[in-house]
């Protein structure tokens, strides 16, 4: 019986050794292989984001060609002076740094206008370019065509432009009354955009497998020398790639590498982890095997459940970085619009009218911008938030040639959405006001932002300027300005109160306010 029993325990001992090593090198693989999908994962949604981005700004530039061309062809046919034409392409490439120069080419070849814009060191005469690839393919295409280069560096009168400017083209031809009369053109400066891409590790090569844009190494504009193929022992690949169509016109590859290192170091503790489990496991298991096994069968189900919450709560996040995104997209795509809009306006008080709206919207695209790209979803930080606001405004309104400072303080100060953006609103509004009358006719200046938190949920805010200051004909609770109106507004939308202080030269107010409950 005795025997039986020690022959029939190490029978068992022996199993359940089996079962756990066996196990504990399986849920090593296991590991390895989830660790690895979820880099490969995250590397590929990576290069998905930088593809999308990349095609907007491709579709962004035939439509912007495309405006080009309606535009000149309009004025061709009105007859309006060459001079107008060349004004209006002026005004276009101002609104839009990405491109650097804007031309009509007849059909000889000749650029009939050429216009620069100011950060561009080529020449600003127009150049016979009948000879160049781009014209001839140009005026072969079909009425309402659209030509686009290879990603390429810059060309002027037969050398690579230095210092370097990858250059993408956007030609179309022009017709009037379907008679061709020449090409319109834009010249797309890619690395304003491809810098978009700092930070992450991503590498783009052009059609003809140049590298263009890289943190991995390669040198810029020569051939890449990576094998995007080769796979490690396991069969996971070095580099993930994506090739890019811009609707037939051009190839590209984009490509990042997994961080390998991360991955080894995780498997490591990993292997340590589990290999002293099992050792703890192997010298009591004939006293506590099926209570091991039981607890081992509860804590794959625990850690199976944990993995679903996590998966869900990522894409949660997911979604509401991307909602984020694309508010802040869209809030940029109605800024541009009204720029766009207002540079065909003369009378100066209305398209004063469209820059403040400008600066208000983007006033609110700051916020959905900082809740995309911060760790916490419902609250941003409101110091870093003011500053980036109130430097904005105070240069695009100033600009740098004019000495107005700026001073924030702040504890730690976090505010959800719903109080943000009236907060917001108000804040651009005071520092809008501050720098069109309060600095006027000033070179000089400081404008004041503190918060003070007080028994939650209130909160004081001290806003002014050493400005001007309000004229004594000016009640600033009674009166017809917009921007004071929008304040107190927003002050009552806050649960909050305004007062102004006039101890301190300048402008000040003194403003209490609370946070409001969010419903989500």
């Amino acid at each position: 019986m005795g025997k039986k029993l020690i022959i029939t325990s190490s029978i068992l001992f022996l199993i359940t050794c089996v079962i756990i090593w066996n196990l504990s090198v399986q849920r090593i693989k296991l590991y390895h292989q989830n660790i690895t999908l979820v880099e490969e994962i995250t590397e590929k949604n990576k290069l998905k984001d930088a593809e999308t981005r990349l095609l907007e700004l491709y579709t962004i530039s035939k439509k912007n060609v495309i405006f080009l061309r309606d535009l000149v062809e309009l004025d061709l046919k009105t007859k309006i002076p060459k001079e107008l034409t060349q004004q209006k392409l002026k005004s276009f490439l101002k609104i839009d740094p990405n491109y650097f120069q804007a031309r009509f080419i007849d059909l000889t070849g000749m650029e009939v206008i050429r216009i620069e814009n100011k950060d561009s060191v080529a020449t600003r005469t127009p150049q016979y370019k009948g000879n160049r690839g781009y014209f001839k393919t140009t005026l072969n295409l079909a009425k309402g065509d659209v030509y686009v280069s290879n990603l390429d560096l810059n060309v002027e009168n037969g050398a690579i432009e230095v210092p370097y400017r990858p250059t993408i083209r956007f030609f179309t031809p022009v017709y009037i009354d379907n008679v061709l009369q020449g090409i319109v053109g834009l010249n797309l400066n890619a690395q304003h955009w491809l810098t978009s891409f700092k930070g992450e590790n991503i590498t783009l090569l052009n059609s003809k497998n140049e590298v263009f844009y890289g943190q991995t190494g390669e040198e810029l504009y020569t051939a890449s020398k990576i094998d995007l193929s080769k796979k490690d022992r396991y069969g996971n690949a070095f580099h993930y790639q994506r090739a890019i169509s811009l609707e037939g016109n051009q190839q590209w590859t984009i490509y990042t590498e997994p961080d390998i290192l991360l991955i080894q170091k995780q498997l490591s503790d990993y292997k340590k982890s589990i290999y002293s489990t099992a050792a703890v496991l192997t010298v009591g298991v004939i006293l506590f095997l099926s209570i091991i096994y039981s607890l081992y069968k509860k804590n794959k189900y625990i850690a199976s459940l944990n993995k679903t919450i996590k998966h869900r709560l990522d894409e949660r996040d997911t979604l509401l970085k991307e909602i984020h995104h694309r508010v802040k997209n869209n809030l940029q795509v109605i800024t541009s619009l009204l720029s766009l809009q207002s540079s065909f306006i003369k009378d100066d008080k209305i398209k004063g009218l469209f820059r403040y709206s400008q600066y208000r919207i983007n006033s609110m695209a700051i916020i959905h911008e900082m809740l995309y790209k911060s760790k916490d979803l419902s609250k941003i930080n409101y110091g870093d938030y003011a500053h980036q606001l109130a430097s904005t405004l105070i240069s695009s309104m100033k600009g740098a040639n004019k000495k107005i400072d700026l001073k924030v303080e702040t504890d730690e100060l976090h505010l959800n959405l719903d109080t943000s953006v009236p907060l917001g609103l108000m804040v651009n509004e005071i520092i809008t006001n501050a720098l069109k009358y309060g600095f006027k006719n000033l070179d000089e200046g400081l404008i004041s932002i503190k918060f003070e938190k007080l028994k939650y949920p209130n909160f004081l805010m001290r806003i002014g300027d050493n400005g001007n200051g309000f004229s004594n004909d000016i009640d600033f609770r009674n009166t017809k300005s917009l921007g004071l109106k929008l304040i107190h507004m927003l002050t009552l939308q806050l649960k909050g109160n305004i007062e102004k202080d006039n101890t301190i030269s300048g402008t000040h107010y003194i403003i209490t306010f609370q946070e409001i409950e969010q419903i989500s």
